[in-house]
């Protein structure tokens, strides 16, 4: 077996055609997605849940939800009703 090493061309910055502009990717859809809480079951403990049975969160009583894009958190909020329809109220950006 004979093996050679390669060579790559070398390449140079030349800022030369079109970039790709931030307002066309603004249209582009992607998945949010609230985050109420967060629990591990076991196999077993699934199989046997019903109606009415209740699950317990990781979570507190009013403590902010996360809005996760990309499975990413990008933001924290409160739950609020629009109209007939479940909403979140940002109340914390978070950077990471």
């Amino acid at each position: 077996m004979d093996v050679k090493n390669v060579k790559f061309p070398e390449f140079k910055e030349e800022g030369k055609g079109e970039k790709i502009e931030q307002a066309s990717l603004g249209n582009i859809p992607v998945k949010a997605t609230v985050e109420l809480g967060q629990t591990e079951l076991s196999l077993k403990e699934i199989l046997e849940l019903s109606e009415g049975s209740i699950i317990e969160l990781n979570r507190l009583a009013g403590e902010p939800l996360d809005l996760k894009v990309g499975g990413q958190l990008i933001a924290q909020g409160e739950v609020v009703a629009v109209d007939d329809y479940y909403g979140l109220r940002i109340t914390n950006v978070v950077m990471q």
